[in-house]
């Protein structure tokens, strides 16, 4: 019988991976000797949807879990997910009621931690909350590290701290692992290591030259190759624990790349198309909300050139959540209750995105909802840059491309932008532009992360695999029903 030891690295890079392979020994070793192919994430390429995938098995229009997160939100994420659905579903799960002995460390989003046939220890990601652990003797037998989602947002002054604390944490948890990795002969071990995906998204543009925001020799221009290193040699401390009869698979929910320079104001392409309603009213004959949106605006870009975006953030923090909210994505412009269409929230600020359309509206304002959705995907496919080429990659019905009991969670209207260029809520101001907020998060998320396999008696013959077949590999390793 097979064992299993997992490790889930989040935003582990093909690219990246093979750009390095000469510094990564225990990488090009896995490489080399074993299975390694890109693997093709959900869409949109999202941690939350992605590792629920790899749970369950089940494609996000299936599970229903297609929640993005937005790395500008100054607390740091997302609302909660509902995490009741995953319980009984997981692969951990499934193992446990075939007998099979489980040890499950910091899966993201599965909290608070439940029963299992073994052990699970995870901390909160988007939510207040303490470190937990089944069974409850575990948190007093062992110094437990810190687990959950890292919600640092750090500022230039503040990045070295954050590289080094970002590191010790990664370090700890591995280490962790490997006391529990000791302790039995599990069945099915599973370390998440979610720390990569926020050095990636703070620290690209100080590593690639190729970055238009790259400030040139700095300090930082090594740090994600030395963050790859360090992970590498984690990597290699699991090898050497490896018994002769455990798996060791290695996977990433999507891979990373340059966040989008360029971004594309959808909502404003709607409300010129009268589709979106905006607040009205004149002062001295001035539209007051046009004016706060230009103002807007034109301070972000300000802000953008002259390199001073740690003070949006600042002065940011001191508004009140749901006002500085609303600002940010023009919410506060915009009247849903008489619109037609609106941005959804869907994809996170990233090339992919989605189109909101209220049947409700359609009706009353006497519109055909299938005849507005080829007339939304005609305008998305007509948008051009200032070069007349086109900026949409693809365009669609989210039933084209989607199916399952929870299609509907996305939007009526899904689309994919160029790879440089990003969702933007912006209004008043153009229909294209400059991100402001390339500086702070400039690093996003790519189709294609990593999967790896060492010491697996068989391996796909596939030179790419989906999301999908990670649960599929397990339970054939561990042969489940």
């Amino acid at each position: 019988m097979n064992r299993l030891v997992i490790l889930g690295i989040d935003a582990l890079d093909p690219v990246l991976l093979d750009k390095w392979k000469d510094d990564l020994p225990n990488f090009s070793r896995i490489m080399d000797q074993g299975y390694c192919v890109p693997l093709e994430s959900t869409q949109p390429p999202d941690s939350i949807p992605a590792w629920v995938t790899i749970y369950t098995g089940m494609q996000p229009w299936e599970h229903g879990v297609v929640d993005s997160v937005d790395y500008l939100d100054i607390k740091g994420g997302a609302n909660a997910v509902d995490t009741e659905i995953l319980k009984g579903k997981t692969f951990w799960d499934i193992a446990g009621k075939a007998g099979k002995r489980v040890c499950i460390i910091n899966p993201l989003l599965a909290y608070p931690v439940w029963p299992v046939n073994g052990v699970m220890v995870n901390g909160p990601v988007f939510i207040t909350g303490d470190t937990q652990t089944y069974p409850e003797e575990i948190a007093s037998a062992y110094e437990l590290p810190e687990l959950g989602g890292m919600v640092d947002f750090p500022g230039k002054k503040e990045l070295a701290k954050f590289i080094e604390r970002t590191r010790k944490v990664t370090e700890d948890q591995a280490r962790f692992g490997l006391k529990l990795l000791a302790t039995e002969e599990w069945d099915v071990f599973f370390l998440c290591l979610l720390t990569l995906d926020r050095v990636l998204h703070f620290l690209w543009r100080y590593s690639d030259p190729a970055d238009p925001t790259y400030p040139g020799k700095n300090p930082y221009e090594n740090s994600i190759k030395e963050f790859f290193v360090m992970l590498d040699s984690l990597v290699g401390e699991y090898l050497a624990a490896l018994d002769e009869d455990q798996v060791l698979l290695i996977v990433s929910d999507h891979g990373h790349q340059m966040r989008p320079t360029r971004a594309l104001y959808i909502n404003e392409i709607l409300r010129r198309e009268g589709l979106l309603k905006t607040r009205k009213g004149s002062v001295a004959g001035v539209n007051p909300v046009a004016l706060i949106e230009k103002t807007k605006i034109a301070f972000l870009r300000t802000m953008h050139k002259l390199d001073l975006e740690d003070w949006v953030y600042r002065i940011a923090s001191l508004i009140p959540k749901e006002r500085r909210k609303s600002l940010k994505t023009s919410s506060f412009a915009v009247l849903r209750d008489e619109s037609v269409a609106w941005v959804s929230d869907t994809g996170g600020g990233t090339s992919f995105g989605g189109i909101e359309i209220s049947r409700e509206r359609c009706l009353a304002e006497d519109m055909e909802y299938e005849g507005l959705r080829d007339r939304l995907i005609g305008l998305l496919s007509g948008t051009r840059d200032s070069a007349g080429d086109p900026i949409i990659a693809w365009a669609k019905r989210r039933e084209d491309i989607f199916e399952g009991k929870s299609v509907e969670k996305y939007p009526d209207v899904v689309f994919e932008l160029r790879e440089d260029y990003g969702v933007d809520r912006t209004l008043f101001s153009g229909i294209t532009g400059g991100s402001t907020t390339h500086k702070k998060v400039s690093g996003g998320h790519s189709k294609y992360g990593t999967f790896m396999l060492f010491n697996s008696p068989n391996t796909p013959a596939a030179d790419q695999l989906h999301i999908t077949a990670v649960f599929e590999t397990i339970t054939g390793i561990l042969e489940l029903e």
